[in-house]
């Protein structure tokens, strides 16, 4: 059953009538200010949340989740990864690897780069490498080289053709072949990595890695799994995360984020401070009203009710308002894509967005708190009006 407050709070609302023109406007305008504002938090919060998903997931696509590397080199690599399964749960897979910085050489170009032996019956257990192919085939690398995306558009090669690779652990030039494309999506990677097996004649086989990829259960739980193989291998060697390799990029996106929060925030503030003009303008156009019911009986404390939920029911109307609008955009960005964006600045073709149920709750409880703060001055106002003096000044 609808109580007389939240009856009387609608009546004083404003309706599109004649005499009630004026208040039906400033009402809607109130309720705008707050669809506006909530719209673009969606959006803004969808992107960021995007943005870090998708950087995450090619990151750790990339890369392994946790990595050991020798001081310079692991020469016993076969007894390091034995002790780590073995006394570590967390632990999937691990991958040997071998990397070094070569310059490659097709008919035309020279770039420097990076080639990284790896042993393909691990690798792909520990960074989904072939997953990544774009061209060719993963199971080449005894023959040849598997070039990044960008690396192989530069030296103008593809699967099949002749490439030249120069690098101090070798004597002068070894000739080999690209037998696959490979794109993750990071362009600093996908224009610099090269790829072949531990096994090739061009790495000069030896006993002896870099260092060991390792993929855990839990991505965010690498931090204590990391100090977990530390511990273990009594800090022989150096033992670092995905998220320490990338902790400034990530701080960097969530101080964004948060800033961009705040900005939009101040949108629904404002709005807000509508809602509150809306609700004196009503005050002080209802004097008449409110002297007569304070006169028929109502407390102050009802009056106070009357507006609080007046300003509450034009707060939600725009916060549902605003979060249907957002979520039709935000389902159009996702399906249609129609937001391109330049692939070598942001790794990514087009806008990426991703509203989760916590946003959606967080913008809900602000707006409604903001809204009600908005509401206290005019209810106490009007609470506070004399009903003899409101009567004989009206």
């Amino acid at each position: 059953m609808i109580s007389y407050n939240f009856f009387l709070s609608r009546r004083f609302a404003g309706q599109k009538r004649r005499s009630d023109n004026f208040l039906w406007f400033i009402s809607v305008f109130s309720i705008t200010g707050i669809a506006i504002g909530v719209v673009a938090l969606m959006l803004v919060i969808g992107v960021m949340n995007g943005f870090s998903r998708e950087l995450k997931r090619k990151i750790v696509g990339a890369h392994p989740t946790i990595t050991i590397t020798g001081r310079p080199l692991i020469e016993n690599y076969e007894q390091v990864v034995e002790k780590v399964e073995k006394n570590v749960a967390e632990v999937k897979s691990m991958a040997p690897y071998f990397s070094t910085q070569v310059i490659y050489q097709s008919s035309r170009y020279l770039i420097g780069g990076i080639l990284r032996g790896i042993d393909p019956a691990y690798e792909d257990r520990v960074t989904n490498i072939s997953k990544f192919i774009k061209r060719g085939r993963f199971a080449g690398l005894e023959e040849g080289v598997i070039l990044g995306s960008e690396l192989a558009r530069e030296l103008e090669v593809d699967v099949g053709d002749p490439i030249w690779i120069i690098s101090g652990t070798m004597s002068g030039s070894r000739e080999t072949k690209v037998v696959g494309i490979v794109e993750y999506g990071v362009y600093a990677f996908d224009s610099s990595m090269g790829f072949t097996s531990l096994n090739n004649k061009i790495m000069n086989p030896v006993r002896m890695v870099h260092g060991i990829g390792i993929k855990t259960e839990n991505i965010y739980d690498s931090e204590r799994v990391a100090e977990k193989i530390r511990d273990i291998l009594d800090y022989e060697y150096t033992v670092t995360t995905w998220i320490q390799k990338n902790k400034i990029l990530f701080a960097a996106l969530a101080l964004e984020r948060k800033s961009m929060v705040v900005i939009l925030g101040l949108i629904i503030l404002v709005a807000s401070f509508n809602i509150s003009s809306t609700l004196m303008i009503t005050v002080y156009r209802k004097i008449k009203e409110i002297g007569i019911l304070r006169a028929l009986g109502l407390s102050k404390k009802d009056i106070e009710k009357i507006f609080m939920y007046q300003g509450l029911i034009l707060g939600i109307k725009g916060l549902v308002y605003g979060l249907a609008a957002g979520g039709i955009l935000a389902w159009l960005l996702r399906k249609y894509q129609f937001i391109k964006l330049p692939e070598f600045i942001y790794d990514l073709s087009h806008l990426p967005i991703d509203i989760s149920a916590p946003d959606l709750l967080w913008i809900i409880f602000s707006v409604v708190i903001i809204v009600s703060f908005a509401s206290v001055y005019p209810a106490k106002r009007a609470a506070g009006l004399n009903p003899t003096q409101a009567i004989r000044n009206a």
